[in-house]
């Protein structure tokens, strides 16, 4: 009877001892609690404030790179120049996404031949001038202020339209004049929508080829 009492409290102590881990393992070993306890670090718990939890939930917003441009504006064009970027804005097949406006110029600067006699002989002189290469040209009309006079270009700086005077000169142009445009007159203006980083790109480069030319954010 003695010896079963011993045998008894001898495996009840290393039942005990087992469940307390003295010999490498028990039974929550591997498994929660336990397993909890040893992975929470109390001292890397923060609280955070209302403004933080809100500052988490809002939708992250995209990079500036991937956003799209309200409107771009492209301009201003006189006569001269219009038929040729309209032509390059056609090859961006913009769609209803250009717009094209009529706004007044003021104070512009005009590059121009004076009126010759005949409208005939005005064409035959700018037909001349487009086979030197000089494109940006048109003969004005029988109802404009210089009939038959051929322009060459309009700036909103005057720096630029004697740079092209002088250009001019150079290639053999012979009697160039430059005047400040009236208040009245009328140039076009692009507009252009949901511009993204590719687009404004391009038109970027289009605006070097027109120095006349800005392009600038929609309103400007």
């Amino acid at each position: 009877m003695r010896a079963a009492f011993l045998f008894l409290l001898l495996a009840n102590l290393v039942v005990f001892a087992w469940q307390q881990g003295l010999f490498g393992g028990g039974p929550g070993a591997g498994r929660e609690p336990w397993r909890l306890e040893g992975q929470i670090a109390a001292e890397k718990i923060r609280l955070l404030t209302p403004e933080q939890l809100a500052a988490l939930r809002r939708p992250a917003r995209p990079s500036g790179g991937d956003t799209a441009a309200a409107c771009l504006q492209l301009g201003d064009f006189d006569e001269a120049s219009l038929a040729r970027v309209q032509a390059r804005l056609t090859a961006f097949a913009l769609g209803d996404r250009l717009r094209v406006r009529r706004v007044s110029a003021p104070g512009w600067f005009v590059v121009f031949l004076p009126p010759l006699a005949t409208r005939t002989e005005a064409e035959r002189v700018a037909q001349e001038l487009r086979g030197q290469g000089i494109r940006d040209l048109v003969v004005m009309g029988p109802n404009t202020a210089m009939p038959n006079a051929i322009l060459l270009g309009s700036f909103r700086d005057a720096e630029l339209a004697l740079r092209h005077q002088d250009e001019l000169a150079r290639r053999g142009v012979g009697g160039v004049r430059m005047t400040e445009r009236s208040a009245a007159a009328e140039a076009t203006r692009f507009e252009i929508r949901n511009v993204d980083p590719a687009l404004a790109q391009q038109l970027a480069e289009l605006q070097k080829d027109f120095p006349q030319s800005q392009l600038a954010p929609c309103g400007n």
